[in-house]
Order: C-alpha cells, then sequence, then structure tokens
C-alpha cells in the first residue's frame, strides 16, 4: 500500500510562522510536523507521495534522500482535492491519504481493516470541523463547519481510499474559495460506498493556529526522557526530562528545567534560565540572565541577555537586543486574542508573541501578549509593540511617539 500526504498548503492562518516556510515545517518537539507524519507511516507502506506547491522547495531539500518518497508538484488550481489528484498516476491500489497539517499518535494499523475508512476525531467544539454522523460504525453524512453539529466526531484528515476518489473528483466542480475539495468528493464516496469510520487513538491535533504549535509542543515534550550528551560547565542545575544533543554548551550556573529540548549547537548561559515546555533549535543562543519558558525558539536565534521570552513561537536568524521581554498575560486573566485573517480571535490564557524570521529588536523593547511580528522587521529601542508588525518593517522610537517605515527606505 502507498501514502498520501497532503502537503501543498500556504497555511495562511499561521502567519508569520509560514512567511518563509511551509506549514508541514513547523518544528514541534524539536522536529518538523512532516517528520512526525512520517515516522507514523513510513513501516507501513511502500511508497510515499508528498504533494507540494508553497515552498515546495524546502520539503524537497529536507527530505530528498529519504527512501520510499517521490514529490509531486499540484497544479495552479488550489485545494485539498486538487492536491490528491496529482497523484492520481501514481497510485494503482488502495492508499492512505493524509493532510500533511495534522500530528497525532495513532499507529494507523487500524484504517487498514477497511478499503474506505475516515479518521475521527471527538472533540469539545466540533463546528470549526467537518462533523461526521457516524451509526455502526459507518459514516453517513459529513457536515463542514456546521453551525448546530450534529456530533462532537470530526474528520481528522487520514483517510483510507482507492481509486474511486479520484473519478469523483475529476468530476465535481471548485467550491465557493475556488478550489477542488476532498471534502466534497468524500460526500459523494459516503453516499455511494460503505465508509467506516476509525476514531483515532492517543493525541490528535490540526496544527491550524499558532497557540496550537505550542499545545502540541507542550504534549510531546511530556514523553521525552532524559538524555544528556552536550557540554555541561560548573554549577549548572538540570531538573528533569531534559535532552541536551552532543554539539550544544550549557554554560556556567545556568538551570533548565524540563521537559525541554536543547539542540545541537545551541549554548545557554551562563546564568540563564530555561524552563519547562522550552525547545532551542540548532545554533541558538540564550545568554546572561536571559530567561526562556515555554517557548520555541527557532535556529539561529540569538537572545543574548536580560530577556524574557515567554509562551511564545520566535523564527530563525533573529537577533534580541538587551532587556527584549515578551508578556504572555493579561491583567484580566482572560485568554489572550489574536488576528487571524483579519478577526480577533480568542486563543489560550497565556501567549507571548508569534514572531517571524529574521527580525531584529533594539534595547528594551517590549511585546504584548499575542503580537505578531511579520519576518525581516526591525523594532527599534525602547518600543513597547501593541499591535502585529507586518514583514519588512521598520519601527522605531522618536519624542515619545512611535513610527513605521519599510526596511531600507
Amino acid at each position: 500500500m502507498d501514502a498520501i500526504i497532503l502537503a501543498a498548503g500556504k497555511g495562511e492562518r499561521l502567519r508569520p510562522l509560514t512567511e518563509n516556510r511551509p506549514k508541514p515545517l513547523i518544528p514541534i518537539a524539536g522536529k518538523p510536523i512532516l517528520d512526525h507524519i512520517l515516522e507514523r507511516v513510513e513501516s507501513l507502506v511502500d511508497n510515499i507521495y508528498i504533494i507540494v506547491k508553497y515552498k515546495k522547495e524546502k520539503i524537497i531539500e529536507r527530505y530528498k534522500d529519504r527512501e520510499k518518497i517521490e514529490f509531486l508538484e499540484q497544479g495552479e488550481i488550489d485545494g485539498t482535492g486538487e492536491a490528491l489528484l496529482t497523484a492520481k498516476d501514481y497510485v494503482d491500489k488502495e492508499f492512505l491519504v493524509i493532510n500533511g497539517d495534522i500530528i497525532f499518535e495513532d499507529n494507523l494499523e487500524e484504517f487498514l481493516k477497511f478499503k474506505y475508512a475516515i479518521g475521527v476525531k471527538e472533540v469539545e467544539d466540533p463546528k470549526n470541523y467537518g462533523v461526521l454522523v457516524v451509526k455502526n460504525n459507518k459514516i453517513i453524512e459529513l457536515e463542514e463547519k456546521p453551525e448546530n453539529p450534529s456530533s462532537n466526531l470530526i474528520n481528522a484528515g487520514i483517510y483510507k481510499l482507492d481509486s474511486k476518489i479520484f473519478d469523483i473528483l475529476e468530476n465535481i466542480g471548485l467550491s465557493e474559495r475556488g478550489e477542488k475539495e476532498i471534502t466534497d468528493a468524500l460526500k459523494i464516496l459516503i453516499k455511494e460506498k460503505d465508509v467506516k469510520a476509525v476514531k483515532l487513538k492517543g493525541f490528535w491535533s490540526d496544527i491550524g493556529l499558532p497557540w496550537h504549535v505550542l499545545e502540541a509542543n507542550k504534549y510531546f515534550l511530556d514523553k521525552i526522557k532524559r538524555d544528556i550528551r552536550g557540554e555541561i560547565e560548573e554549577n549548572v542545575v538540570i531538573k528533569g526530562d531534559v535532552i541536551i544533543e552532543e554539539g550544544a554548551k550549557v554554560r556556567a550556573n545556568s538551570v533548565i528545567e524540563g521537559p525541554a529540548i536543547i539542540k545541537s549547537g545551541s549554548v545557554v548561559g551562563p546564568l540563564a534560565y530555561i524552563r519547562p515546555y522550552t525547545v532551542l533549535m540548532e545554533n541558538t543562543f540564550v545568554g546572561n540572565s536571559s530567561e526562556v519558558k515555554g517557548s520555541i525558539i527557532m535556529k539561529n536565534t540569538k537572545i543574548p541577555h536580560l530577556s524574557y521570552v515567554g509562551d511564545s513561537i520566535i523564527g530563525e536568524n533573529c537577533n534580541f537586543g538587551c532587556n527584549t521581554i515578551t508578556a504572555n498575560l493579561r491583567f484580566d486573566d482572560r485568554p489572550v486574542k489574536v488576528n487571524i485573517k483579519g478577526k480577533r480571535v480568542e486563543s489560550v490564557r497565556k501567549l507571548g508573541v508569534i514572531m517571524g524570521d529574521n527580525v531584529k529588536t533594539g534595547i528594551q523593547v517590549s511585546f504584548m501578549p499575542g503580537v505578531k511580528v511579520g519576518s525581516n522587521s526591525w523594532i527599534g529601542a525602547s518600543c513597547l509593540i501593541d499591535k502585529d508588525i507586518e514583514r519588512d518593517t521598520f519601527v522605531y522610537k522618536r519624542d515619545s511617539l512611535i513610527f513605521k517605515k519599510r526596511v531600507g527606505e
């Protein structure tokens, strides 16, 4: 059997994290979402077809030497259905289809028992998902984001299908969004065939919003075991399950509380404090008297001294000036609000800054909870950032007023 992984989408609700990378390459617990998927699938199938489009070269570069994997590029039409159709001439038997933006624990072996199956997961609030009506383990209806859901079972983005789905996809039109949707084809398949519901075991998340990344990161960090291979200087305190890879260095008088991961090439300290649920990706630096808590710091980013980063996601190649602070909690203790595609959305109780790549901050810069900062931006000294910053923006303070202009102007 083969597997098709749909990894072509833009991930617009996750911007600025997806400004320079496709969503499946966002790191969770020290490795990309796509790594997590492949670990669950590779032993089950003969071939894996990854459908790419947006930032395709980054996915191809990372996985080009992996056995079983072939890359197929989606054409001009967008949508998950069109992405699946890309593989029509490459699979000629039963196959798995997996959305490239989900993360899960199930080993998927239950799917192999059925000719047609859809993975389902029970959630508290199903209104933002495709909702499935199931009787005697058979799916009888699929409702896309209904206002009054008929059940709490949602479409989890994992399917067992055969070539019948391609015939359906070729004969359906585009959705209101101008895309060819896999859900439209599934609705027809459900009416014509016996499609089983497979309830996924263990953790599952559709990584659609920035705080979903942090929630999944926390869950999988709780599964790690202590493994210290890096260089540890004197008077370092390491508590709990912490992974410090070979090539990483923890300098004197630093404290690391697990669960946490320090990747190769990273330097911590001296006198740094790494709190639980933090991941420092490769070649990062957290310096003197800086504190990082519950955050993902991506490759080559530097947080040198006297800074605090809490419940945040910081992109690659960022550089923080002294005393850069990320606030992560409202005075009223209510969920932090975040701008998602032009709408204010409630997130979680604690959420710091969501930052793209190549951002620089001056000294004494502060970020309010839930602020997003686009890639390649510069934040001048002493600025308080309480609104989102578009990419390529230079923000600076003069005579107590805040100004913006394009970087390079």
